[in-house]
């Protein structure tokens, strides 16, 4: 019993502190009812091709570990997966060098009220580290990013950790910024 009590006690630092050097980040675009999403495909970037791109990590079998951790996550939110008309379109990269993207800043002044509009002065550059893991998900009618969630430290001596239980573990600290269900559970 107590051998069992300190093994688990080790597994919880253990897992506890690899979460630590993982930082989670997540956005989504204001003023949308993320409850008339019921569906979800994957990006055409997303089905077993390597991605053409200098910062791109190209390893198929990364890829696929990836894509099956969100598809997990995606599926337990009650999500359907549907390559015909999906409300929503799935993309991830994952970033092997360092770069900067265009996001947004804060939320504005009246986050908590109605008709939140972001102003051009709202945009920002971010920078994303080496090792980092971008999910977006897109509305097909717009075409617009309505959510991105983003996991960065996923590193080792090696460069990018690809052992799958991380890459789970990154995921699901990702999707527990994601709120919204296509289900009424």
């Amino acid at each position: 019993m107590k051998a069992l009590l300190i093994a688990t006690t080790l597994l919880l630092t253990a897992s506890s502190l690899w979460a630590q050097d993982v930082t989670v980040e997540a956005d989504k675009k204001l003023n949308i009812d993320f409850s008339k999403y019921k569906t979800y495909g994957w990006a055409s970037q997303v089905d077993s091709k390597l991605d053409p791109g200098f910062y791109f990590l190209n390893d198929l079998e990364l890829k696929d570990r990836i894509r099956n951790a969100v598809r997990f996550a995606m599926d337990g939110r009650g999500y359907k997966y549907t390559r015909q008309h999906p409300d929503l379109l799935v993309n991830f990269r994952v970033f092997e060098k360092p770069v900067s993207i265009k996001g947004y800043t804060g939320y504005g002044t009246t986050y908590f009220g109605a008709n939140e509009v972001r102003q051009p002065d709202d945009e920002s550059t971010f920078e994303v580290k080496a090792g980092s893991l971008i999910i977006n998900l897109v509305e097909t009618k717009t075409g617009q990013v309505v959510w991105r969630g983003l996991a960065s430290g996923l590193t080792n001596t090696n460069g990018f950790d690809r052992d799958q239980n991380k890459i789970k573990q990154a995921i699901n600290l990702i999707f527990e910024k994601y709120s919204s269900r296509a289900d009424a559970y």
